[in-house]
């Protein structure tokens, strides 16, 4: 259960757990939520069951978590990469909770173009478009757990993946 003012994911949006009330549309008793990085005068609320029953709504990572993801950033597997149906896996992982699998489509759509570019072939928008998702998303909640802003969020998780790297080869 949460509580009032408890940061939570919902569907990938980092947001504020601002109540509680009973749905008018279903008789559940929801969440109500309100994306963390609304803009000022902007009045969007979400309700969500507390049930969960869905299974979309998580706490929000820990530093912790999110420093273990870092260690482990350089494991994470690519995606298969089979150019009919990116669009579709890229898809289908954002529907998920799972920070390592942005971080897999990070490394995947990032690897991609850059291959792409290497052998001077246009850039896959596809990969350009679901990498700027998958950092959006994954920023957004380093943001908060870490209480940085979010413009430095990219900056450090390079330098923690790279200080893991470095620790790995010293081993």
């Amino acid at each position: 259960m949460y509580q009032v003012n408890d940061v939570v994911v919902f569907r990938r949006k980092v947001c504020r757990v601002i109540g509680k009330e009973k749905s008018d549309f279903t008789g559940e008793m929801c969440y109500v939520l309100e994306p963390y990085n609304a803009e000022e005068g902007q009045s969007v609320r979400m309700l969500v069951p507390v049930s969960n029953k869905g299974g979309h709504l998580r706490s929000l990572a820990t530093k912790q978590e999110i420093d273990d993801l870092c260690r482990r950033a350089d494991d994470v597997e690519l995606l298969e990469s089979k150019p009919a149906n990116m669009k579709s896996l890229y898809a289908a992982i954002m529907k998920g909770d799972s920070l390592d699998e942005l971080v897999s489509v990070i490394k995947t759509s990032y690897l991609r173009n850059h291959e792409r570019a290497l052998n001077h072939k246009k850039l896959a928008s596809i990969d350009e478009e679901y990498l700027k998702k998958a950092e959006d998303f994954l920023y957004s909640e380093m943001s908060v757990a870490l209480g940085i802003p979010y413009e430095d969020c990219a900056d450090y998780f390079r330098r923690e993946v790279a200080q893991a790297q470095a620790e790995k080869k010293a081993a």
